[in-house]
């Protein structure tokens, strides 16, 4: 009876090619393999949820809503022109009180890489006349407005603001009013 066992050799497979480790092995094995993928994307693609300077920003929204009403009381309004050949940006203001003479003018734009970026350029405008203002494009850094449809637009001074959309600069003009 010996020599029958002993004729009966076991068969043993190598570890890796055991049907069993493909089962215990593998499943989280392709668990690993797609989370570190999904992190991966995540990373690349993260949006900024929250704005680095977002209690500032908050602190602020009282101060806007009170210059948003000071511009409905002076009853200011305007128009912006572009004119790319001569690189200026004209601007007619007109209001009840003495128009100051410079304005600031935040021209914002999505980023080229992603439509979460924002991109804001500030450009001073001087009084040349009673309520005419210019800018000079040249001035502001790498400002390509050939390239943007959309902006918004927003003229300030520290005690009034006007804002609008300002969709296909090249071709058309911009009214500016006081937010309500």
């Amino acid at each position: 009876m010996d020599a029958i066992l002993l004729q009966q050799k076991s068969k043993k497979d190598i570890w890796y090619k055991e049907p069993w480790l493909l089962l215990v092995v593998g499943g989280p094995l392709l668990v690993v393999c797609a989370s570190i993928a999904t992190g991966v994307l995540a990373w690349r693609g993260s949006d900024k949820v929250v704005a680095e300077d977002y209690y500032k920003q908050g602190l602020m929204i009282n101060k806007d809503i009170q210059r948003d009403a000071k511009a409905r009381e002076l009853g200011l309004t305007g128009t912006i022109t572009l004119n790319l050949a001569a690189g200026k940006l004209k601007m007619d203001l007109s209001g009840s009180k003495d128009l100051p003479e410079i304005v600031q003018l935040s021209l914002a734009s999505s980023g080229k890489s992603s439509a979460v970026t924002e991109v804001i350029r500030r450009l001073p405008m001087k009084q040349v006349a009673t309520g005419k203002y210019e800018g000079d494009l040249k001035e502001s850094s790498n400002l390509a407005l050939n390239s943007v449809k959309l902006l918004h637009v927003k003229v300030e001074t520290t005690e009034w603001r006007l804002t609008a959309d300002w969709f296909d600069p090249e071709q058309r003009l911009v009214h500016l009013t006081a937010a309500k």
